[in-house]
């Protein structure tokens, strides 16, 4: 072997000997003991750690924290893979769930007046903004009450998009009437006001259907089917070899003490009889 060859193991050694003290500290063992319950094998956690095979066989001989650290973490997945073994041996069963895109329907039920969603704070709060606290009406700024564009007595609802801000004097006044036919009325009815309005119940509207089209594209559960899977009578098997060799291995060893005899009497058979049945036999 070369010079050159020979120092390049020398550094090997050392730099493999050096690097131990990395992986017994906490964070170290832990990712030794990780990487062994997710199921890798000796040869691949010394490549991540960097170092040989043979190496991390040293390293399991000489450092015990990192032998138990290896052993803990296979342990997990041998626990693992034996309650998976056990399961598929006995049969199981499970729910098969069957999803579907129910878009268009929930889209058109959310549309209009029929997605009926009750008036929060947070809506009346974007109302009183959008207004700059104004009555939408007359534009003065008064305590707030909230008016019904549509009626509750014409089947108007305490909905977002049938809400706005009002005076105590303009809800008086509008009582049970549709807004557009009261106000139109008003002295101090404005047009720019009257397409503020239109343009925030556009404006929630068009929230509602986003809000209500981003709901609908969630894939809704339609059906649930119980399923069950068989008992694998080739996992039975692995099982009960491994768990009662001496019943289920496949090659039965038989003891036998003593020796063995011929207790049959031939002395009354002639010999010529005898001649004929060993000629048979061969």
């Amino acid at each position: 072997m070369s010079r050159k060859a020979n120092s390049a193991r020398v550094g090997d050694r050392k730099m493999a000997k050096g690097k131990y003290l990395e992986w017994v500290t906490e964070e170290g063992l832990l990712l030794i003991e990780g990487w062994a319950r997710d199921g890798l094998t000796d040869e691949q956690i010394a490549y991540n750690i960097g170092i040989n095979r043979d190496t991390l066989y040293t390293w399991k001989k000489k450092y015990p924290d990192i032998s138990d650290a290896l052993k803990k973490g296979k342990k997990v997945v041998d626990r693992q893979v034996e309650n998976a073994l056990l399961k598929r041996a006995l049969g199981y069963s499970y729910e098969e769930k069957t999803k579907e895109l129910l878009a268009n329907s929930d889209l058109q039920k959310n549309r209009g007046h029929d997605h009926v969603v009750v008036l929060t704070e947070a809506d009346w709060q974007r109302a009183l903004a959008f207004f700059d606290s104004e009555c939408a009406y007359c534009g003065e700024q008064k305590p707030m009450t909230k008016d019904h564009l549509i009626p509750l007595k014409q089947n108007g609802m305490l909905i977002k998009n049938n809400t706005i801000p009002c005076c105590t004097r303009c809800n008086s006044s509008k009582n049970d009437s549709n807004f557009e036919e009261w106000y139109r009325k008003q002295e101090f009815y404005s047009e720019k006001r009257e397409s503020r309005i239109c343009d925030y119940i556009k404006m929630i509207q068009l929230l509602m259907d986003e809000d209500a089209f981003e709901k609908s594209k969630e894939l809704t559960v339609t059906k649930v089917v119980t399923k069950q899977v068989h008992p694998d009578v080739t996992a039975q098997i692995f099982w009960l070899k491994n768990r009662k060799p001496d019943q289920w291995r496949d090659k039965q060893e038989i003891n036998h003490s003593g020796g063995l005899e011929n207790k049959l009497d031939l002395s009354s058979v002639p010999v010529e009889e005898l001649r004929k049945l060993a000629q048979t036999d061969g």
